[in-house]
């Protein structure tokens, strides 16, 4: 974690250390993915969860991939970020990336016209699984949001619950590709809001989020026009960085050269203060 003035204080812990999984060899279609996970300055614990294509992570401490991964047609990555307010939050994320991990070979493999449907299959797998905790735990009502990516051939499809988002660099330019569901994006989509939306009492009120649906009628995932990676970068965030960036400063930073852009970005929100847990995974081609 950095000091706020200063360099870390301590070091990201590896998710690789200790293992055997280290990258391997390759050819073609190899994806250089990095990821972090950082409780900030001001939180507690780690209410975030990721999985990057294999790692399904629910991180006790703050941790750092990087590595290259290959072998497959499509590849899966997600943030889950539990919902601050509410309780049982880091439980809720965990759930949600469980479930992913447990349909990842399902979401790998389904034809492309398919795929919406298999997201929303694990997306109310996710939410059944978080209102069942919620109902155990009598904590009332949890939850997580889902900001998701499938690479497939070189496409990149995009899926989001909540306010985690999903971006795409090249050339200088950052493109948001997700949605907020919140109540002030609502709003400032359906012209009731005409303020700068950060600044809006309503920017975290979520409208949709894992855990939301407790009645079982069920939950649909948002589907984003897909985009081609070619040679640009896709950044997944929680919250926690956008809060503390604007875009023009995550597009700085992925406009430099860096050995791991996740960690950069990380970085950049903790020295803006770090309010928040910070999860990023940034994805590019090898």
């Amino acid at each position: 974690m950095l000091g706020l003035f200063g360099k870390k204080e301590e070091p990201y812990v590896s998710i690789l250390a200790g293992t055997e999984d280290e990258p391997d060899d390759f050819e073609g279609n190899e994806l250089l993915v990095s990821a972090v996970s950082d409780v900030g300055f001001v939180r507690e614990g780690n209410e975030d969860s990721f999985y990057a294509d294999g790692f399904g992570v629910k991180p006790e401490e703050n941790c750092l991939l990087s590595r290259t991964v290959g072998g497959h047609v499509r590849y899966i990555f997600a943030v889950c970020d539990g919902m601050g307010g509410e309780a049982y939050g880091e439980l809720a994320s965990k759930i949600a990336v469980q479930s992913l991990s447990k349909r990842s070979e399902i979401l790998r493999n389904v034809e492309r016209n398919r795929l919406h449907s298999a997201v929303n299959d694990c997306a109310n797998a996710s939410n059944a699984g978080i209102c069942r905790m919620a109902e155990q735990k009598k904590c009332g009502r949890s939850g997580s949001t889902l900001a998701m990516v499938c690479i497939d051939g070189g496409t990149v499809y995009s899926f989001n619950l909540g306010d985690s988002r999903v971006y795409y660099y090249l050339g200088g330019k950052l493109t948001r590709i997700s949605q907020d569901h919140t109540l002030a994006a609502q709003k400032l989509r359906n012209g009731e809001l005409t303020e700068e939306i950060r600044s809006s009492s309503d920017a975290h009120k979520l409208i949709t989020f894992l855990g939301a649906d407790d009645d079982g009628v069920g939950l649909t995932a948002y589907a984003h026009e897909p985009v081609e990676l070619g040679s640009g970068k896709v950044l997944i965030c929680s919250d926690g960085l956008t809060d503390m960036c604007s875009d023009a400063e995550i597009a700085k930073v992925l406009g430099e050269a860096h050995s791991n852009y996740a960690e950069a970005l990380a970085e950049k929100a903790l020295t803006k203060g770090g309010w928040d847990n910070v999860t990023c995974i940034v994805i590019s081609k090898a």
